[in-house]
């Protein structure tokens, strides 16, 4: 036995009614009736301890029962982790709620009988969040070749020189001076620019669905069978039947 179960129903405590756990050990019986003691504790370790609900009994919740009780004189109460070490500890010691009695605590069947614990395993199912996989995106730069066709002009000049034997005509007579004819070439040349534009865009959301899943085990239960010796003695003679 690790816990007693209180049923707070003090409206000094500012608290509904409610039950929480105590430990064991903190627990004491008076020395001459079965009225359980809590020594040395007040209202705020009661209004700091967590709401009592079987279903949600586990490492953490035990560590915040442990937590409340520190400084009672029964050793720090650190939160720890499950094993042996864990229970290990004056919190969970049930002698102490006997303390004040001087017999042995009632943990065996008077004398002359004999007693078989009856044990129930109760299944308890929590939840506990694990990864189960995920995608990542890693972006990188890659290059390929391309190919344009492009069609281009361009201007040659040619000096064609053709020999003529002829009079001078009045147009001839005024080019007849010194002068000069500079004709310019031209040619187109690629001009190549890059623009950047947006093609596709790949993105990582994440949807929760909830699903029902039952949890199927088996459970132990202690089970008497309980049977009637027949004696093959005469009750009233005290001498076998068969005699």
């Amino acid at each position: 036995m690790r816990y007693i179960v209180l049923d707070i129903e003090d409206s000094l405590l500012d608290t509904e009614e409610d039950d929480v756990l105590i430990p064991i050990g903190v627990a004491e019986l008076h020395n001459s009736d079965d009225d359980v003691i809590l020594p040395n504790l007040d209202a705020s370790q009661l209004r700091s301890l967590p709401r009592y609900d079987k279903s949600l009994l586990n490492r953490d919740y035990e560590n915040t029962v442990r937590n409340a009780f520190a400084g009672l004189g029964t050793g720090a109460a650190v939160a720890g982790s499950y094993g042996d070490d864990y229970y290990n500890h004056d919190f969970y010691n049930e002698d102490n709620l006997y303390r004040n009695r001087q017999a042995t605590p009632p943990t065996t069947a008077p004398e002359g009988t004999t007693a078989i614990p009856i044990i129930e395993e109760e299944l308890q199912v929590g939840k506990q969040v694990v990864e189960t996989g995920g995608a990542r995106l890693r972006s990188r730069i890659i290059e390929k070749p391309v190919e344009e066709n492009i069609h281009l002009r361009e201007e040659h000049v040619h000096i064609e020189r053709t020999p003529v034997n002829r009079p001078a005509t009045e147009a001839d007579l005024t080019n007849f001076q010194e002068g000069e004819i500079e004709i310019t070439e031209h040619a187109e040349v690629p001009i190549i620019t890059k623009e950047a534009r947006v093609v596709e865009e790949i993105s990582l959301e994440k949807e929760v669905e909830e699903r029902e899943e039952t949890i199927r085990d088996t459970i132990r239960r202690t089970d008497v069978e309980i049977e009637n010796l027949d004696s093959d003695v005469d009750p009233d003679n005290r001498r076998p039947t068969n005699l």
